[in-house]
């Protein structure tokens, strides 16, 4: 089992997405479960655009000295 599984395509997750918002906006649910909705599909947005960020912010740049593998020079030639 060491190959990679693909369960869904990017078409069922966009439909899932909209079908999910359909539901928060323009069902027959009460407005209590359509504002649960609304706010499960905003706090995963908001959770996605933070980590995003964590993990734009928590990049180092490769000209950053921090980025260069550090070499020593005293080390014996290797033929």
């Amino acid at each position: 089992m060491g190959e990679e599984l693909v369960l869904a395509s990017k078409w069922d997750i966009g439909f899932d997405v909209v079908r999910f918002l359909w539901v928060g906006f323009f069902s027959s649910l009460p407005f209590w479960a359509r504002c649960t909705v609304l706010a499960l599909f905003g706090s995963t947005l908001v959770y996605g655009f933070v980590s995003w960020l964590r993990n734009r912010s928590s990049a180092t740049p490769d000209d950053a000295p921090e980025a260069v593998e550090n070499v020593q020079e005293d080390a014996a030639p290797v033929r």
